[in-house]
């Protein structure tokens, strides 16, 4: 029972990663705005897992703390805590540094992607 509750766990926590379905492009390499759009890229992709980690080992910390019968089970649970709020507060830096950086050089996400095919069909329009 507890190995299918740690396998349900870990597919929810991947499941953000099939919601990217539209591939973007970034352009040719060798500049500096193609270097920030795929770290943007790289990094909008991992985003989703690493904070939905965070919550779970930072809720994990509360309810340790919360039902820990003598003062070592709350330590430990306080410390979970503190390490969850860390590991969040460094992960939305480093997306915010990200988005700084693109900001300042003038890379523009909506506007530097080629456009992506579209195949003209009844309803849409290309």
């Amino acid at each position: 029972m507890k190995k299918k509750i740690v396998g349900l766990v870990s597919l929810s926590a991947l499941a953000p990663l099939f919601a990217f379905a539209q591939v973007t492009n970034c352009g040719t390499g060798g500049n500096i705005e193609f270097i920030l759009c795929k770290a943007g890229q790289l990094i909008n992709s991992i985003i989703p897992v690493l904070i939905s980690l965070g919550v779970v080992y930072f809720i994990w910390g509360v309810i340790s703390y919360a039902i820990g019968k003598d003062e070592e089970a709350k330590k430990e649970g306080r410390g979970r805590i503190i390490n969850g709020l860390i590991a969040l507060l460094v992960i939305v830096s480093i997306w915010g540094l990200v988005g700084i950086l693109q900001n300042a050089t003038g890379v523009d996400q909506a506007t530097s992607f080629q456009d992506v095919p579209c195949i003209a069909g009844p309803g849409s329009t290309c």
